[in-house]
C-alpha cells in the first residue's frame, strides 16, 4: 500500500517533536540567517529612500549645472585630459548661452557670473560682511517659472512674487541692482519700499592675488527693486550683468573679465524629468561638461543597489552555514531512525516514501526557521526605526525621518529561500535513508 503524502508529513513531524531542543536551535539558525537577510536589505532599501526620496519628486530633479569645463566621461579611467585646469577649461561665452538656449526641452536658462565684495552702503546704512553679488547674461530673471512654483507651493501661497517692490532687471539695465528684504533688514533698514531709487555703493577691496595690494574700489548702481524674503538668497544681491563684470574685472585683476573668462556657468531648468537625459546630451554635444540631480540620484541608487546586494549576500552565507546544521541534525536523526527505517521498508515503504519523510523534516525546520527569522526582523526593524528616529529628534534634526520598506518581494522570496535551503540541505541524509538495507537497518 502506497503511504499518502499527509501521512509521512504526520510522522517527520512526530519525530521532529521528539527531539524538541534540537529542532529549536536547528530551527535558531535557519531564523538568524532569515532575519539576516530580511533586516539588512530593508535597511539599505529604507536608507535609500529616506536619502533620495526627498528630492525624487522635487523640481531639482530637472535642474542641469553646466560647467566652464570641456565635456569629459566621468566613467572614464583615463584622466590624462585633467592634468590641469588649463586643458579642461572651456569659456561660455554668449553664443554659448544661445545654443543652451535653443536646446528643446528647457524651461529656464541663465548664465551667471558673481563676484564677492566687502562692503555695501544703502541710505548711510552698512553692510561691512562679505556679499555676493551675482548677475546674469541679458540681465534675465533670476527666478524661473518652477522655482516660484516651488516657494508658493512650499508657503502655501499662490500670490506670492519674487519683487515686491520696485521691478525686475531688464536688458537695458547699466548699473541696477535687485537687494533682499531681509538684506536690508539686516542693515537696519525696515521700511523696504523706500529704498527703491535710491543709489547703492559697493566697495571691494580684494584681488584674486593676495600679493597684489590695490586701493579699494567703490562701484555705485541703483536699486530699482526688492526681492521677497520668501525668494531671497541668503546674502546675495542681484545686480545688472555691467555692474557686476566690473566688480568681477577688478577682483582677477583683468580689464574685462566676461570678455576674457566668460561666465561662471548656466543653470538650466527642464520642463520635465523626462527631458533631463536629452538636455544634458545635447549640452553634452555643444562640448560642456555638466552635471545634474537626475545624475547623482541615479548614481547613488547604483550605490545602494550595491550595498543591498552586499548585504543580502552576508545573510545568505549565514543561511548557508545553517544549511550545514540542518545536515547534520538530519544526518543524526537518521541514524536514531535505523531499525525504524527498517520497519518501514519490511512493510512495503520504498525509496521515494522514505526520502519524502526525512526532506519533509527539513522542510518543516525551514518553515519554522522562516517564521522565526521574520518575526526577528520586523522586531529587529520596528526597534531600529524607533531608536534612529529618536537620534535625529536629539539632533534637531526634524527634516528626515526613517520609515523602515520591507519590500513583499523580500518577505516572500527570503521566507521561500530559507524553505529551499532546508530542503536541499536535506536531500543527502534522506537519500542515504532511502539506500539503506533493510535487514542491516533492523539488526543495528
Amino acid at each position: 500500500m502506497r503511504m499518502k503524502f499527509r501521512d509521512g508529513l504526520r510522522i517527520a513531524r512526530r519525530d521532529l517533536t521528539r527531539r524538541k531542543a534540537r529542532t529549536f536551535w536547528t530551527s535558531l539558525a535557519i531564523a538568524v540567517g532569515t532575519m539576516l537577510i530580511v533586516t539588512l536589505v530593508s535597511l539599505g532599501t529604507s536608507g535609500e529612500q529616506m536619502a533620495i526620496g526627498k528630492v525624487q519628486d522635487s523640481s531639482s530633479l530637472k535642474s542641469i549645472s553646466v560647467m566652464n569645463w570641456k565635456y569629459f566621461n566621468r566613467d572614464d579611467n583615463d584622466m590624462s585630459s585633467m592634468d590641469s585646469e588649463d586643458n579642461m577649461y572651456k569659456k561660455i561665452d554668449d553664443a554659448a548661452v544661445k545654443k543652451v538656449k535653443k536646446i528643446t526641452g528647457t524651461e529656464y536658462v541663465g548664465a551667471f557670473i558673481s563676484a564677492g565684495v566687502d562692503d555695501i552702503k544703502i541710505d548711510n546704512k552698512d553692510n561691512k560682511n562679505a556679499t555676493n553679488i551675482m548677475a546674469l547674461y541679458n540681465n534675465d530673471s533670476n527666478f524661473s517659472k518652477t522655482s516660484i512654483d516651488n516657494v508658493r507651493k512650499d508657503n502655501k501661497n499662490d500670490k506670492l512674487t519674487p519683487i515686491i517692490a520696485g521691478r525686475n532687471l531688464n536688458s537695458s539695465d547699466k548699473d541696477a541692482v535687485l537687494v533682499g528684504k531681509k538684506f536690508l533688514k539686516n542693515m537696519g533698514i525696515s521700511n523696504y519700499k523706500s529704498v527703491v531709487g535710491k543709489e547703492i555703493d559697493i566697495t571691494e577691496s580684494k584681488t584674486e592675488n593676495e600679493n597684489i595690494k590695490m586701493p579699494p574700489l567703490t562701484f555705485k548702481g541703483k536699486v530699482v527693486g526688492i526681492i521677497s524674503d520668501k525668494f531671497e538668497a541668503d546674502n546675495q544681491i542681484v545686480g545688472s550683468i555691467e555692474l557686476t563684470n566690473k566688480i568681477a574685472s577688478y577682483f582677477s585683476l583683468q580689464d574685462d573679465y566676461l570678455k576674457n573668462a566668460g561666465y561662471d556657468g548656466i543653470n538650466v531648468i527642464t520642463k520635465d524629468t523626462k527631458d533631463v537625459e536629452n538636455v544634458g546630451n545635447s549640452i553634452k554635444n555643444i562640448g560642456y561638461y555638466y552635471s545634474s540631480y537626475a545624475d547623482m540620484v541615479k548614481t547613488s541608487q547604483n550605490s545602494f543597489k550595491i550595498m543591498e546586494a552586499i548585504l543580502a549576500v552576508l545573510g545568505i552565507i549565514v543561511l548557508f552555514v545553517a544549511a550545514i546544521g540542518t545536515v547534520n541534525t538530519m544526518t543524526m536523526v537518521i541514524y536514531e531512525r535505523t531499525k525504524y527505517i527498517g520497519i518501514m521498508k519490511s512493510v512495503g515503504a520504498n525509496r521515494g516514501e522514505i526520502r519524502s519523510i526525512f526532506i519533509s523534516q527539513a522542510g518543516i525546520m525551514g518553515v519554522l526557521g522562516g517564521i522565526m527569522g521574520l518575526i526577528f526582523s520586523v522586531i529587529n526593524l520596528k526597534i531600529f526605526q524607533f531608536g534612529f528616529n529618536q537620534w535625529l529628534q536629539s539632533k534637531s534634526i526634524k527634516d528626515l525621518s526613517l520609515k523602515i520598506v520591507m519590500p513583499p518581494w523580500l518577505f516572500i522570496g527570503t521566507f521561500a529561500f530559507s524553505i529551499l535551503i532546508s530542503v536541499i540541505a536535506g536531500m543527502y541524509p534522506s537519500g542515504k535513508a532511502s539506500k539503506m538495507d533493510p535487514v542491516n537497518a533492523l539488526n543495528s
